[in-house]
């Protein structure tokens, strides 16, 4: 089924059941498993929107969704199986643009949304960097400042890669690097010890990090990359604050290691949304914005400079 087709059948009220048992499918594709004891032999209580499952052995009752990134969501799962193929697809999707398809308000899209690159965050801390490992300072952010002075809206990054033989990289991060900075007014040196305790195998056979915004060893690939990554960003999204910044980056990273994969991007995001932890709107705005303290420091140095 095509984008088009498969867009046409989520739409389609007449389909949520179909959905639904695609959505179950998925998750419990050797049937139903009880969370709580294992047990595969259960009831089925079809009087709610959604089924819920009450376990023979243990009585524990469990929803379809409860334990995914739906969970505790009023939006029917045809539309939410459609909001995981857009953003499955290769340039994504911004809430605006979802909120006019499926037919939500923009704060319903815009949860939807970050609620996918949440499940998307969540399977890439489960994968390091292995094998040939190359990391290379970045900025997202147009480059204020040519020094090494920090703008507030500069944002440095670091991007790793893993790299094959054939010096393809097979697997990239791209990660925001506030607690690598060594001061926090400036935009390097930036300390490579976080990212690679946090994002690089211990077993790697070779890593090689450059973490000065200057310098003959950069690796030019990695950098056109991550600039790739910051035109991706403003183009479908009008630019991004460093607040929720990462779940972006994130989100680039998926498409780019699953557009080589022979699985389906689809599939696997699915897959990473049954597992991933709940997140909720509060939880998500109540993020920590690190803007206004760098504008402070950035201020401060300024009334010094003078």
């Amino acid at each position: 089924m095509d984008n088009e087709e498969f867009q046409n059948f989520c739409l389609s009220g007449a389909n949520e059941q179909a959905c639904i048992r695609l959505f179950q499918q998925a998750r419990w594709p050797d049937g139903f498993r009880c969370p709580q004891c294992g047990g595969s032999d259960a009831y089925s209580i079809r009087t709610r929107r959604l089924p819920l499952y009450e376990c023979r052995s243990c009585g524990t009752q469990t929803s379809l969704t409860v334990g995914t990134i739906l969970e505790g969501s009023r939006t029917p799962v045809r539309l939410w199986l459609l909001a995981l193929r857009l953003h499955a697809a290769p340039n994504g999707i911004n809430a605006v643009r979802l909120a006019s398809i499926i037919g939500t308000t923009y704060k319903t899209a815009w949860l939807i949304c970050h609620k996918i690159r949440h499940a998307m965050s969540q399977a890439d801390k489960n994968e390091l960097l292995s094998g040939l490992v190359r990391i290379n300072f970045a900025q997202y952010g147009r480059p204020y400042n040519p020094t090494v002075f920090r703008h507030p809206q500069e944002q440095p990054l670091l991007i790793g890669a893993s790299m094959n033989a054939q010096g393809i990289f097979t697997y990239i991060k791209i990660k925001q690097a506030i607690e690598e900075c060594s001061y926090p007014h400036l935009t390097c040196p930036l300390n490579k010890h976080p990212f690679l305790n946090k994002h690089v195998s211990p077993e790697a056979t070779e890593v090689i990090a450059v973490t000065l915004k200057i310098s003959r060893d950069r690796n030019i690939r990695l950098i056109q990359l991550c600039q790739t990554a910051s035109n991706w960003i403003n183009y479908t999204f009008s630019g991004i604050g460093p607040k929720h910044l990462q779940a972006y980056m994130d989100q680039f990273c998926f498409q780019y290691n699953w557009a080589a994969q022979e699985r389906s991007p689809f599939e696997a995001l699915v897959q990473m949304s049954l597992s991933a932890s709940v997140i909720t709107y509060p939880e998500l705005i109540r993020k920590p914005n690190i803007q206004p303290k760098l504008r402070t420091q950035y201020n401060a140095l300024l009334r010094e400079a003078c």
